[in-house]
């Protein structure tokens, strides 16, 4: 039977880091996909919220690899959306026509600048789309988020790995996992 008291502090306070997560991701997306996003992270942030719920319940009954398994299997699908998203926000910042997105923006258009450095607009990462040698149309937030994801992404791919090699191993599921 559920506690009246409500959940417990721990849970509160994941679920308002969440929320404070996702309130981010929406603050930068905003003119970019707006609705798309906001309603893939709040899913998202559904899904997260009930992995941690489930994983803090596991920790408190002292079933540490069953907790480590639920915050990585919560972990990476939403690294890869997070990667994804911010990626695309940092690939599409130009929109299509280059010139009118820096003059939109009270930018100078440097047209030899760009032919001089083709070789860094079209790379996929660092993303880099400039009008001019001082600004960039990729928002400065975007690179670093897309490193973290990535980073986010493959530490919860080893921990899931890790634990599908334990059981492979093992033969069978370990006491309190």
């Amino acid at each position: 039977m559920p506690d009246p008291s409500g959940p417990p502090k721990v849970e509160r306070l994941l679920y308002m880091g969440g929320l404070a997560l996702m309130g981010g991701f929406v603050v930068l997306a905003f003119g970019q996909l707006f609705a798309a996003v906001a309603a893939v992270l709040v899913g998202a942030g559904t899904l997260v919220m009930a992995a941690a719920r489930r994983g803090t319940s596991a920790l408190k009954a002292g079933r540490t690899r069953r907790a480590r398994l639920l915050f990585a299997a919560a972990t990476a699908p939403v690294s890869l959306l997070g990667l994804a998203v911010s990626w695309l926000v940092g690939a599409l910042s130009g929109a299509l026509d280059v010139s009118e997105a820096c003059i939109a923006r009270q930018q100078h258009f440097d047209a030899g600048y760009r032919a001089l450095h083709a070789d860094e607009m079209s790379r996929w990462f660092p993303l880099r789309n400039a009008c001019n040698a001082d600004y960039d149309l990729v928002p400065v937030w975007v690179n670093p988020a897309v490193v973290l994801f990535a980073l986010l992404l493959v530490a919860s791919i080893a921990v899931l790995a890790g634990g599908l090699a334990s059981r492979i191993v093992n033969g069978r599921a370990q006491p309190g996992s």
